[in-house]
């Protein structure tokens, strides 16, 4: 959304300077550009208002775009070096929103999904993840994991990232790993098919043209072996117009052998945890049970924080 709001400014400023059908076709790009916003944000209304039950999917995706907006600030501090202490091996929608909320609140800097983003260490982090898988090699995982710590990051949080965690645990073995669950996989299974029912406009026109989601997919193929289909035109896209397009089915979701890799893949990656790591460094944690689960797992006695509702 913020790169059409620049798309949308760069248009207007270059109208004057262009022939009357280059500013006429600019002009029409820049209306197009805010009609997809408009009919896409009235689709997330749609789905909040059908969905009401489901309200924190859309909260999750309203929260990761007016991000980009500095909405909430809380992420961003703390500026001077640190180590990283905690490392999230949760997929999302396992309660990595509440985690954050709780983790900024005991004075943690996030790295997640838009900080790769933001910082530009996306392309880093999918040769990284080449690199390791290929050979072992752990230099780029190494030297970017230095870099988010020069700025101050102290923990790991949510999908992708979490496919990092038992390398980054290897490299910084005085850190503990955190997984977020729900009750059950089944649950998490259908609350991730929810929330890329609600993101998956980020893999369509025009989004698709200002930014690249699919390194969730290469990475986890990269890191796992797993194959996570993504709709394609035409066989699962409706495209009305060129410019824009609509998802009419999600293949990665749709079939009993596809989430069955998705529980598969999830308790993989806590066993690997649980036979690799001694009890207390790794916690495997629902976020319905509170904040006293948390605080132990972090040596942090507070009592009056223990009695308070978790985020």
């Amino acid at each position: 959304l913020a790169q059409v709001v620049m798309l949308s400014s760069r248009c207007s400023r270059t109208l004057a300077s262009r022939s009357p059908s280059m500013r006429q076709r600019l002009a029409m790009a820049r209306y197009h550009c805010w009609l997809a916003v408009a009919i896409n944000a009235a689709n997330l209304g749609e789905c909040l208002a059908k969905e009401q039950q489901q309200s924190s999917n859309g909260y999750e995706a309203f929260k990761f775009v007016s991000g980009f907006f500095g909405l909430d600030a809380a992420r961003d501090r703390g500026s001077q070096a640190a180590e990283l202490s905690l490392i999230g091996a949760g997929f999302s929608r396992t309660g990595t929103k509440s985690l954050e909320a709780a983790l900024l609140r005991l004075g943690h800097k996030v790295y997640d999904t838009r900080s790769m983003l933001e910082l530009g260490h996306v392309p880093r982090w999918e040769m990284a993840a080449k690199e390791y898988k290929g050979s072992g090699n752990v230099t780029l995982i190494d030297s970017l994991l230095s870099d988010i710590e020069d700025q101050g990051y102290t923990t790991t949080l949510d999908f992708p990232m979490n496919l990092f965690a038992p390398v980054l645990a290897e490299l910084r073995p005085r850190s503990k790993v955190l997984m977020s669950i729900r009750p059950s996989e089944e649950s998490w299974v259908e609350a991730w098919a929810k929330i890329n029912e609600i993101l998956g406009i980020f893999i369509l026109r025009p989004w698709v043209w200002l930014l690249d989601m699919e390194f969730n997919k290469r990475i986890l193929k990269t890191m796992y072996d797993f194959d996570w289909e993504y709709p394609a035109y035409p066989a699962h896209i409706w495209r009305p117009l060129p410019w824009f397009e609509v998802i009419q089915r999600f293949p990665g979701f749709e079939t009993e052998a596809a989430r069955a890799a998705w529980k598969t893949l999830h308790q993989h990656l806590r066993h690997e945890f649980e036979a690799q790591l001694p009890q207390e460094r790794f916690l495997a944690f629902d976020v319905r049970s509170g904040w006293a689960p948390l605080l132990d797992f972090l040596s942090i006695n507070d009592a009056e924080l223990a009695a308070e509702a978790f985020p």
